[in-house]
């Protein structure tokens, strides 16, 4: 066995070996009993020897916007010097994403070295017989401390992976937290309001922390800001802290953006799509100039620099454009698939018909999501990603037809999705691949041929005929 086989061996093992765990975004269905504490993070970061401790994050929660934020944020403080962790879930193409030091993903190595180094500290955890057993996404939090206290870097941006309050992120005190917009989103495990949502997330609010809220619906905001008040907490709001003084639409190639910030003018240039990247842009601005009050100072030239740089797969994306343009995001709920249609409204104003390669995943409403696409009269092709919690085809083309949204096509998997829509599109249609990341992610890797990453639990790339 040649050495290179041999370590992709043992980076699959390691693979295979954490997704061995309970893992609630892949493997729990919707109505199960949630399971969500901090006490078993709490307990395995106190076998580690608590790494969290003595490090500088920055925390990030939100129902939309929060990837694109914190790498932002990451990505702009990396440009000023800094050598900046960033923990972001879920990955699109391989597990290692996750995990990144100064924007490049953790090494497969390195990766294997953490799961065993680790794993002895979970199996204690399961031993002590009084906690549960550990799960995907805690051991992965604590492989994140982990890593950024072995590569030492100087701040590192955390992403929650759901909710706020009871999220395993939620273990650490931040110099900033910070709130992207909230919206409906996982109402199984946070709340099926605004308010009970919005409340979840504000559980990042730490006493005297500093927190950045995006522009916010009412019935948020107004959470958040009585969080902050009972957290003796400053709030400060992203779109009165940064002014934007001028706006240059660049079609395809993103925006241009004069940017003030208590009078001090900067340009910025987004590569990544979309008006909602603007106030991301701002949020993330605003967190990094908090930051300022904890000694980690920055220049507005590099922060413009390192936001330029940022790309962010799968959010708003053109995966191509010839013979037939192909856009994908992973919209998922009623108010990322309302942004997602202004954005094609904009990007694509010469489009004929859209048609629509549409998978959901579990625990989402995929009527709500299609029905924000309906003023584009879209031609819908259901779909089912390789992701263990995906709809069936036929169970999401059910939800939708139940919503009375007619459904064109069903198909078993994204793959003969795509070819459908090829076939069905003219050359002044447009391709839209959205309703889960994951969706997104496959006609990435279809359309630019990216070897998938599969997964033990994952489904099969083509069904068998019965």
């Amino acid at each position: 066995m040649s050495p290179d086989h041999e370590e992709n061996g043992r980076y699959h093992a390691a693979i295979s070996k954490l997704l061995s765990l309970a893992d609630f975004e892949r493997k729990s269905r919707v109505g199960d009993p949630p399971d969500f504490h901090l006490k078993r993070i709490e307990r395995l970061l106190g076998y580690l020897g608590n790494p969290h401790i003595g490090q500088k994050f920055i925390h990030v929660a939100g129902s939309k916007g929060k990837g694109s934020t914190s790498a932002m944020i990451a990505w702009a403080l990396a440009a000023n010097g800094y050598k900046t962790g960033l923990f972001t879930s879920p990955s699109i193409h391989r597990i290692t994403e996750r995990f990144r030091v100064d924007g490049e993903p953790i090494s497969e190595g390195e990766f294997v070295t953490l799961v065993d180094d680790l794993w002895p500290a979970v199996e204690k955890v399961s031993a002590d017989g009084d906690i549960g057993v550990v799960s995907v996404f805690e051991l992965e939090t604590a492989m994140a401390f982990c890593h950024f206290s072995n590569t030492k870097t100087d701040v590192s941006v955390i992403e929650v992976g759901l909710g706020g309050r009871l999220d395993s992120t939620n273990i650490i005190t931040p110099l900033v937290s910070v709130i992207t917009p909230i919206s409906l989103d996982h109402i199984a495990v946070l709340g099926d309001t605004v308010e009970l949502i919005a409340s979840e997330k504000a559980g990042i609010i730490k006493p005297g922390i500093p927190v950045v809220t995006s522009p916010q619906p009412l019935e948020a905001h107004k959470v958040i800001r009585a969080k902050a008040i009972e957290q003796h907490s400053e709030l400060v709001e992203s779109e009165t802290e940064v002014e934007i003084i001028d706006s240059e639409d660049l079609g395809h190639a993103g925006v241009k953006l004069k940017l003030a910030v208590e009078g001090e003018l900067f340009d910025v240039r987004l590569r990544l799509l979309g008006e909602h990247q603007t106030d991301n842009a701002r949020t993330a601005v605003a967190a990094v100039r908090l930051l300022s009050k904890s000694g980690i100072h920055t220049d507005y030239g590099a922060i413009g620099a390192g936001l330029r740089k940022v790309e962010w797969p799968a959010r708003n994306q053109i995966v191509t454009t010839e013979p037939k343009p192909i856009f994908v995001d992973g919209a998922h709920n009623d108010a990322s698939a309302a942004t997602l249609r202004r954005s094609i409204e904009k990007l694509f104003p010469d489009r004929n018909r859209v048609i629509v390669v549409l998978g959901a995943v579990r625990g989402h409403d995929p009527a709500a999501t299609a029905r924000e696409l309906l003023p584009l009269n879209p031609i819908f092709i259901t779909t089912e990603s390789r992701h263990p919690k995906s709809l069936t085809s036929s169970e999401l083309s059910d939800a939708l037809e139940d919503s009375k949204i007619s459904v064109s096509i069903n198909t078993a998997n994204t793959q003969e999705a795509l070819e459908q829509a090829k076939r069905l599109a003219n050359i002044d249609d447009l391709i839209l691949g959205t309703g889960s990341l994951f969706v997104a992610a496959e006609i990435i890797e279809l359309e630019h041929e990216i070897k998938p990453e599969l997964y033990p639990d994952i489904k099969p790339l083509h069904r068998q005929a019965p």
